[in-house]
């Protein structure tokens, strides 16, 4: 059995790709195990200035945020992540697939290189957005890459 596994963000185009996937490689699907990952932000704290215009004079006033600003910060991030994931799950579901879903916060590509080693991801369906990414995530391993380009609907 082959693992596949989609990476998808909070964008309509990501489900797009996801509902691609389920339909046009059905027989792939079917016989795997399907992963679907969203990242979570990294929360880049650091030191920030205020500035106040008084006249001509402008007053600096620096800050950092607290323990609990950074807390709730990452809680929210994790809220929409787990949002995205739902939904991607619910998607599965009408096409008949059960899928696993992941969520973790750092840098995509160290995250995605993880869980293909984790998870013995044989093939990772993406966007042609992802792709840059995504080739070097897939350096010195067995998964490749179904890249699915996105065409314009003539309506």
């Amino acid at each position: 059995m082959k693992n596949v596994m989609v990476i998808i963000d909070e964008t309509n185009s990501s489900y797009d790709l996801l509902i691609w996937a389920l339909e046009n490689q059905k027989d792939t699907v079917d016989s795997s195990k399907v992963v679907i990952f969203a990242t979570q932000p990294q929360n880049s704290f650091s030191p920030t200035v205020l500035s106040s215009s008084v006249g001509f004079a402008q007053i600096f006033y620096p800050f950092s945020p607290n323990s609990e600003l950074i807390r709730l910060a990452q809680e929210k991030n994790m809220k929409i992540a787990l949002g995205i994931l739902e939904k991607a799950k619910k998607i599965c579901l009408n096409h008949g697939i059960k899928a696993e879903t992941f969520t973790d916060v750092g840098d995509p590509k160290d995250l995605i290189r993880k869980i293909i080693q984790e998870q013995n991801i044989h093939l990772i369906v993406t966007s042609d957005q992802q792709t840059q990414n995504l080739k070097k995530c897939t350096r010195n391993t067995d998964c490749s890459l179904l890249v699915v380009k996105k065409t314009l609907n003539k309506d």
